[in-house]
């Protein structure tokens, strides 16, 4: 199985107009991940995807792209969906500067697997309280009470 997911191809012929035929097809909500710079969010809007997810899938297959969290404010300023980010989300304080530039929510990847994998459910459960706890520490420390509150402001490099 291993080897089967490793070596699996992405099909390159899938493109603008088979998103939008399944846009109208699927009459559930459709959210598209893999989106790296804005233009590309703004056509996903424009086909009338419900959200896009910023990822360059943890850099395993795209290395050399860049991180989601450098293309998130410009994406947020163009589209009026929903935008979520994953890559390289590791700790609470990659949530709070996510959610700080306009993201509405980070996916959890790796650690999943990693507690997942380490000590099964109970490790899932605690990473993700870990995680929790991480955004209420980052939160104290920035001065902000609730994470609705926080914004670019509260970002600093």
């Amino acid at each position: 199985i291993q080897s089967a997911l490793m070596s699996r191809k992405m099909d390159a012929s899938f493109d603008w107009q088979d998103l939008k035929w399944l846009r109208d097809e699927w009459p559930h909500r459709l959210i598209v991940k893999g989106i790296n710079n804005a233009s590309d969010a703004v056509k996903c809007a424009q086909i009338g995807v419900d959200g896009v997810v910023l990822s360059n899938h943890g850099g395993r297959q795209l290395d050399s792209c860049i991180s989601p969290v450098q293309a998130l404010e410009e994406v947020v300023s163009k589209v009026d969906i929903p935008v979520m980010i994953d890559s390289g989300v590791r700790r609470g304080s990659d949530i709070v500067k996510a959610i700080a530039l306009g993201a509405e929510a980070t996916l959890i990847g790796r650690p999943l697997l990693w507690a997942l994998a380490a000590r099964g459910e109970y490790g899932v459960d605690e990473m993700i309280k870990m995680l929790k706890d991480d955004v209420d520490r980052t939160l104290a420390h920035i001065g902000c009470s609730d994470i609705n509150d926080v914004n670019k402001s509260f970002v600093f490099d």
